[in-house]
């Protein structure tokens, strides 16, 4: 994956959004930023011994705070794949082809998570595919996708709208008001 340099001075101002990301207006220096959808299917590698813990299946954001809570790591054949959770905390580095642990403990049953990440896998409260509306009660759109900063291991913004061959408008991060089991609110501008 190749990096990609881009300026904006508006929030909301339209992305390309292929590559990784790294956004003055986020930050006043600059910021790794990558799309959610881009870390799905990363190995994920315990770097004490080597081993291949899996894929990313999911990343888990806590809908309170938008901070990155970990990933939920697939593993096994297409009839015996097994689910594991590994915690942001236990992440040493999200690298371009790559996510790295210190040991293979930090890969474990979702019975032993925190209940913050329990939690926030139940009640519908995936960000893609979700409706965003404002305060007022207009529809701003749906995210297609979310920009994580990865030094700061948080939600930086949402990607609205987009496809196949057209570009989505960023909505910052400071915008939202809730992340519901319905909706996204956000603040109008």
């Amino acid at each position: 994956m190749g990096r990609r340099a881009a300026s904006s001075s508006a929030l909301g101002a339209r992305l390309a959004v292929t590559g990784t990301w790294r956004l003055p207006q986020l930050r006043p220096e600059e910021t790794q930023l990558r799309k959610i959808s881009e870390l799905v299917g990363l190995k994920v590698i315990d770097i004490k011994d080597g081993t291949d813990l899996g894929q990313v299946g999911e990343v888990v954001l806590s809908p309170d705070d938008l901070k990155l809570l970990g990933f939920v790591v697939k593993s096994g054949g297409f009839l015996a794949q097994e689910e594991r959770i590994v915690e942001a905390s236990d992440v040493r580095a999200i690298g371009e082809d790559a996510i790295t642990v210190d040991g293979q403990e930090a890969a474990h049953t979702s019975e032993v998570s925190t209940e913050a990440f329990r939690n926030a896998r139940e009640g519908n409260r995936r960000l893609a595919g979700k409706k965003v509306i404002t305060d007022k009660g207009s529809v701003v759109g749906t995210v297609s996708d979310a920009i994580l900063d990865e030094d700061g291991r948080q939600l930086a913004a949402l990607l609205i709208g987009g496809g196949l061959l057209q570009s989505a408008d960023s909505l910052h991060v400071d915008r939202i008001t809730s992340v519901g089991p319905d909706v996204i609110v956000v603040r109008e501008a």
